[in-house]
């Protein structure tokens, strides 16, 4: 039904024990049972992506229908209204799909041995836009990883001229510095509040610890996207590194709007380095 979020597809790993946990978040008008199976076969050198991680347990989400304003208001799965700030007349509704990714955190910690490093949330085009402000809004534990393939973070060019306003580049010895004025805000909750009031989420008071800056970032795009061009991607890469984290960022050459064998294997290699995923089947 319109606005409701189906039930997630769960695959189990394929080999225990279990380690990981990927929570995959499918592009606009897919759904999980569309996008799930072609990902999960791709060949990257003689494994398919599943096998090159056996201990990982992969959740597929489908989004809610709605109706889609980029489209003539045809209703299709779609995590919100809209893409980037390019498009800023089609823009709205994340605040369902945001919790709704919140919950599926909270239920997959709790099936990894309440361990949320051992959870990654990741996501194809719009999903790696809902990947990157959910894991930027989430106020749990720190997640083990986030990626986004052929995606954008929403409200870029604006959250970057916040941190550009305030000369900010990130230290440790000023990221988390209080201020001497007692409503002052720092770079970093400026962004949140900004996420938080586009995506109509409750807002929360000036905090000191900004646990999302320990999770590591894998950005993956073709260079010959015209869906979401690279320089939407560049600039997702760009804020959230000004931000302080750690992003590993690849440009795969001629690829379109879509991800491939190369970039899935070079998904795996991030995961082998960052949470010592085991090797694949042999």
């Amino acid at each position: 039904m319109t606005g409701e979020f189906p039930p997630a597809i769960n695959i189990p790993p394929l080999r225990n024990p279990h380690g990981i946990t990927v929570i995959f978040l499918h592009g606009r008008g897919f759904n999980a049972q569309k996008f799930h199976g072609s990902l999960l076969q791709t060949d990257i050198c003689n494994h398919t992506f599943q096998e090159a991680l056996p201990h990982a347990r992969f959740v597929f989400p489908t989004a809610p229908l709605s109706r889609a304003s980029k489209y003539r208001r045809i209703l299709m799965h779609q995590w919100y209204d809209g893409t980037g700030d390019w498009e800023p007349e089609a823009r709205g509704g994340m605040q369902p799909s945001i919790e709704h990714i919140h919950g599926l955190i909270r239920s997959e910690i709790e099936v990894a041995g309440n361990d949320s490093k051992r959870i990654v949330l990741a996501g194809f085009s719009q999903g790696a836009a809902m990947a990157f402000v959910s894991s930027l809004l989430w106020d749990g534990d720190p997640l083990g990883a986030v990626v986004g393939l052929c995606g954008f973070m929403p409200l870029a060019s604006h959250l970057l001229s916040i941190l550009d306003d305030d000369g900010f580049a990130p230290g440790a010895d000023d990221v988390f510095e209080a201020s001497q004025c007692a409503d002052a805000r720092t770079p970093h909750q400026k962004v949140l509040d900004e996420l938080r009031e586009e995506a109509e989420l409750p807002g929360t008071q000036q905090i000191s610890d900004f646990q999302f800056l320990s999770t590591p970032v894998f950005v993956g795009h073709g260079s010959a996207d015209r869906e979401v061009v690279v320089q939407h991607a560049s600039q997702a890469g760009l804020l959230l590194q000004k931000l302080g984290l750690d992003v590993d960022f690849h440009i795969y050459e001629g690829l379109g709007h879509w991800y491939s064998a190369s970039m899935l294997r070079d998904l795996v290699q991030f995961l082998a380095t960052q949470l010592k995923v085991q090797p694949p089947l042999g």
